[in-house]
């Protein structure tokens, strides 16, 4: 698998990890599930970030080999 192949490997692993520990969370901790802000700002601010992380990680790191 070609670097590209583990740029979209951690595409999706890292968004799919944010995305279920940050809906996880509030289970474990307290935190203000008011209006839904909680879910929107774990949908679409931490997922896409941590998609691009896991990109550059996996692609970078792993595909560069």
């Amino acid at each position: 698998m070609g670097w590209f192949g583990w740029a979209v490997a951690g595409f999706f692993g890292g968004g799919a990890l944010v995305f279920a520990i940050g809906m996880a969370l509030p289970m474990v901790i307290r935190i203000s599930q008011a209006e839904g802000a909680y879910a929107m700002g774990v949908a679409f601010i931490w997922t896409p970030l941590g998609a691009i992380l896991g990109a550059i990680l996996l692609g970078g790191i792993l595909g560069g080999r």
